[in-house]
C-alpha cells in the first residue's frame, strides 16, 4: 500500500468515527427500554369542577417544592388559584415515602413502548375548598399516571386512602415520536367508576364527592416532552473540524 493510500484511509476511518460519534450523541434512545419523561400539564376548568362538585374549586396549586410538606388547609404558600399547572415527572424508580408529613414521591416505572403497566409519578399538590363556606379543604396529591383496563386514570396517593382515582382521560390522544418520546393528551373527566383504582374503602374521588355527571369534563391534561439534550460544544467542534480536514484534504487530492 502506497503513503497516498494508506493516508486515504485513515481520513476515511476517522471520518467514519467522528459521524458515529456524532450519531451516538444525537440518536434517539430505544423507545421499548426508555422510561417516561418530561412533565405533565394539567388545566381544571373550576366552573366546571365547582358544577359536578357542589361548588368544590382547586384553590391553591403546590409545586414540587413542597413534596416533603403536609398540605392541609393551614398550609401557606403555593399559587393561589392556579388552574394551569405543570407538574415534572419523577426520575426515582421506587416509591420515596414520607410517612412523617404523609406524603410520598411516587415512582416511574412505565416505559415508552409499554404503557400497559408501571406508573408515571409526579410531583406536586393540590388544596380543593367551596368559597364562602366552612366545608374544610380536600388535598390531592402525590399523583401519578396509571392505566386500568386500557384507561388513563390520574391517582392519589395518601397514607389513609392510599391509591385512589382522582379523575380520568378522554378523548385521549395518545402516540410515540419520532424521538421514541411519549406524547399523551386527553380532557379530564371523573369517569363512572369502571377501569379505575378504588381506595381500601372502595371510593374513589368521585364517589366521595357524589357526582352524578361523570362524564362532564372538568380539565385537560397533556404532555411536555422533556428538553433536548445539547450535544457538547467539544464534540461538534471536533466531529466538524475533523470532517472540514476530510473535505479540504479530498479537494487538494483532486486538484493534485
Amino acid at each position: 500500500m502506497t503513503q497516498k493510500h494508506s493516508y486515504r484511509l485513515q481520513l476515511a476511518t476517522a471520518g467514519a468515527l467522528s459521524i458515529a460519534m456524532l450519531g451516538g450523541f444525537l440518536a434517539p434512545a430505544s423507545a421499548e427500554a426508555a422510561l417516561v419523561t418530561g412533565s405533565v400539564g394539567i388545566s381544571i376548568d373550576n366552573a366546571a369542577l365547582a358544577a359536578v362538585t357542589g361548588g368544590w374549586r382547586i384553590d391553591s396549586f403546590f409545586d414540587a417544592s413542597y413534596n416533603q410538606i403536609a398540605i392541609t388547609a393551614d398550609t401557606v404558600g403555593g399559587v393561589a388559584s392556579a388552574i394551569d399547572m405543570t407538574l415534572p415527572i419523577n426520575t426515582n424508580l421506587t416509591t420515596t415515602s414520607y410517612a412523617a408529613v404523609n406524603r410520598t414521591l411516587q415512582a416511574t416505572t412505565m416505559e415508552v413502548g409499554n404503557t400497559a403497566s408501571g406508573q408515571i409519578g409526579l410531583s406536586g399538590g393540590m388544596r380543593m375548598s367551596v368559597p364562602g363556606t366552612s366545608s374544610g379543604s380536600l388535598t390531592p396529591y402525590d399523583f401519578r399516571l396509571q392505566k386500568i383496563g386500557g384507561v388513563w386514570n390520574l391517582v392519589t396517593y395518601d397514607q389513609f386512602f392510599s391509591g385512589t382515582t382522582f379523575l380520568q382521560l378522554t378523548n385521549t390522544s395518545e402516540t410515540v415520536n419520532a424521538g421514541g418520546e411519549l406524547t399523551l393528551s386527553g380532557d379530564l373527566i371523573f369517569g363512572n367508576g369502571s377501569n379505575k383504582y378504588p381506595s381500601p374503602f372502595g371510593l374513589t374521588w368521585g364517589s366521595f364527592l357524589g357526582i352524578f355527571a361523570t362524564n362532564a369534563v372538568v380539565g385537560s391534561l397533556s404532555m411536555n416532552l422533556p428538553a433536548a439534550v445539547p450535544v457538547p460544544t467539544a464534540v461538534w467542534l471536533f466531529g466538524s473540524g475533523l470532517i472540514g480536514l476530510i473535505g479540504a484534504t479530498r479537494r487538494k487530492e483532486l486538484t493534485a
